[in-house]
């Protein structure tokens, strides 16, 4: 067994492999992105040419998602009655509606790409401060009442 490994450290090949599976990632993430109608991230360096390519099947996709904007999986469709019910006798005009065009985060690793820039390993706000390293991204919140202070949080 290779002892780089055992302990956690990345090889050169390592980190070219992470780079481009994290190249991919941000590709496929703008591709979904750019299918749903939204802009695509500027910041990842994406060939115009695929897109423009893509494009026809891109509008046939957009297409048959507003055919079926009005659709909720189940576990939404619960909630909006649950919502429906709950206000019902609140004397609002207009019910509130859980949105229909989201984004699903339906492969292994897109909601670790989108938890910190695109041009970036660091984040930092007032609640969290946010890194990339090569087992995820660490989080350090300022105001998590569940763990002591300083405390780090791996997704």
């Amino acid at each position: 067994m290779d002892l780089t490994r055992s302990i956690g450290l990345q090889t050169s090949n390592d980190k070219q492999t992470a780079e481009e599976e994290r190249k991919r990632l941000q590709l496929y993430i703008n591709l979904k992105l750019h299918s749903s109608g939204l802009p695509a991230c500027r910041a990842i360096d994406c060939d115009n040419d695929f897109f423009s390519i893509a494009d026809d099947l891109l509008q046939s996709y957009r297409e048959k998602s507003r055919l079926l904007s009005e659709y909720l999986c189940p576990a939404d469709q619960r909630i909006q009655d649950f919502l429906d019910s709950y206000l019902e006798d609140s004397g609002c005009d207009k019910d509130p509606l859980l949105p229909s065009n989201t984004l699903i985060l339906d492969q292994h690793g897109v909601s670790r790409e989108l938890s910190l820039p695109a041009d970036g390993d660091y984040f930092e706000s007032e609640f969290v401060k946010s890194y990339r390293v090569s087992q995820g991204v660490l989080h350090n919140t300022s105001r998590d009442r569940r763990t002591t202070a300083g405390s780090f949080h791996l997704d």
